[in-house]
């Protein structure tokens, strides 16, 4: 299964269009890790998702930023595009599972979690769930694509079930000074870049391998 990953869309839908213009015949689904817009409404969100979703023609899976309505942490989706958010979802012969918002912030932001929040709404599983399991969550993980600043700012509860769990693959955003692919165990992590800036990732996911290559605009 071939994604196009991308995340921190901020409305810059043209630049999705344009990366999609010449990848829409490869790919069998988007994954979106949260910042559709810069803090308008829900209904403009809802509007970035189905443009996605009706300019490639593919499934659209979804996480809300911190920078997006809260509607959407509870917005059970349409054809075609698949909340992520605290849910479990088939992907091809994995599963995906998405954590929306960000974490606590001095900036009050539409969407944010506490430390606790955050590890409350990890999933709990088997072995054989985590070596299926695709991650999707807007917060990175500490240490991990998460330098802002010069200071650490991922989730610890994220990096504590990433060492638990090693799901198969993990996508984050949010920090937009990052973008890249490395392997930790045996998950990959991926961070397309913010897609406002012409970042994204094409993802390809088979039953036991992942292999990831971040793209840009040129």
């Amino acid at each position: 299964m071939r994604l196009l990953v991308v995340s921190d869309v901020h409305d810059k839908v043209s630049n999705f269009q344009k990366i999609a213009s010449f990848l829409k015949n490869e790919i069998d689904a988007t994954i979106v890790a949260g910042d559709l817009t810069y803090f308008k409404p829900f209904e403009h969100g809802v509007k970035v998702l189905r443009t996605m979703r009706d300019f490639t023609g593919r499934p659209v899976y979804f996480v809300p930023g911190n920078c997006d309505s809260p509607r959407l942490l509870t917005w059970d989706g349409e054809k075609d595009i698949l909340n992520l958010h605290r849910r479990f979802i088939r992907l091809g012969s994995n599963y995906v599972y998405g954590i929306g918002g960000g974490n606590t912030s001095p900036f009050n932001t539409l969407i944010e979690w506490s430390e606790d929040e955050l590890k409350s709404m990890l999933p709990t599983g088997n072995s054989q769930v985590c070596e299926k399991l695709v991650m999707v969550t807007h917060t990175p993980i500490y240490q991990f694509f998460d330098e802002a600043h010069g200071s650490n700012i991922g989730s610890i509860s994220f990096y504590n079930f990433l060492r638990e769990c090693a799901p198969l693959a993990w996508i984050t955003g949010h920090v937009h000074e990052h973008s890249g692919v490395l392997k930790y165990g045996g998950t990959t992590i991926i961070h397309p870049g913010p897609l406002m800036k012409g970042y994204y990732a094409i993802v390809d996911l088979g039953d036991n391998e992942v292999v990831a290559v971040v793209g840009k605009l040129g």
